[in-house]
């Protein structure tokens, strides 16, 4: 299963909601995007490192890969729910999600069928189902709003950073636990060092500094 991919976002094309991710070494995957996501992913062109938390689809009736990307976690947790109701498959999700997830999350816990039928291939029917199947268990996604999203992503964002820091550091030959804490004293003295190469120039900047004023 592939969880996330980060990476370069190098084509967008709307018409197919298609986004084309180049990871390091090169390879590029071919990645579906939902609708409500395009003016983000077309913002995302060319940017050093975009991350996108992913689900990965094979079966026997469509053994053709598919990768669902979103700019959230919270955003695929919902997709993966929404693909458990009958006659939802994960290509039919990824075309009907034209709307914010919290959004149809909020039609889904107000049992508002018609909402949910603007949305494309969602019928009266399948409305109704969506709503027998989901009510009651995306009421988190319901509660979210655009700021506790981004607060969310932050949060994983600055975690990964710090992570990473940490073993670029370690590779040169700082021990965890003094790689640990340059790291956290520079993310608290320098929120402008947003990428692991910033931050590590950084964090071997201020430990030089001690070592001169020591």
């Amino acid at each position: 299963m592939i969880a996330a991919l980060r990476g370069t976002v190098t084509r967008w094309d709307e018409a197919t909601a298609t986004a084309w991710l180049e990871v390091l070494g090169g390879v590029t995957y071919e990645v579906r995007v939902p609708l409500y996501a395009a003016a983000w992913v077309a913002a995302a062109l060319d940017v050093p490192e975009t991350t996108l938390y992913t689900y990965y689809h094979v079966s026997e009736r469509n053994p053709q890969p598919l990768i669902v990307g979103f700019r959230h976690l919270e955003e695929r947790d919902f997709f993966r729910k929404f693909i458990e109701v009958p006659d939802v498959g994960p290509v039919k999700a990824v075309r009907a999600l034209t709307y914010p997830v919290a959004e149809i999350a909020r039609w889904i816990e107000a049992g508002d069928v018609k909402a949910i039928q603007q949305l494309p291939g969602i019928g009266v029917r399948l409305s109704q189902t969506i709503v027998a199947q989901l009510a009651g268990k995306v009421t988190a996604e319901a509660a979210l709003d655009g700021d506790d999203i981004e607060a969310f992503a932050a949060a994983g964002v600055a975690s990964d950073l710090r992570d990473d820091a940490v073993e670029a550091l370690m590779a040169l030959q700082y021990a965890r636990r003094e790689a640990e804490r340059l790291v956290q004293a520079t993310m608290s003295a320098r929120p402008d060092a947003d990428t692991i190469e910033a931050l590590v120039r950084a964090a071997l900047e201020q430990q030089g500094r001690r070592e001169v004023s020591a």
